[in-house]
């Protein structure tokens, strides 16, 4: 979830709102948790706000806080 929350990557996050929008076309959405689709649509709405990191951010705090 937290990759998701920091995804910057248009290409990314432009096929995942084309899977959610799949999902929700089918029947496939239903098998999705109430849970997992809140989410996902809390993640997407992240991502439309542009609250997010790159993924080099994430690494050097990840480098920063745990020394790897």
């Amino acid at each position: 979830m937290e990759w998701l929350v920091n995804l910057k990557d248009e290409a990314i996050i432009l096929k995942l709102k084309e899977l959610k929008n799949n999902l929700s076309n089918s029947s496939d959405w239903s098998t999705v948790s109430e849970a997992e689709q809140l989410f996902i649509e809390a993640g997407l709405k992240d991502i439309e706000n542009e609250n997010t990191f790159t993924h080099q951010q994430v690494m050097e705090e990840i480098n920063k806080t745990y020394g790897l």
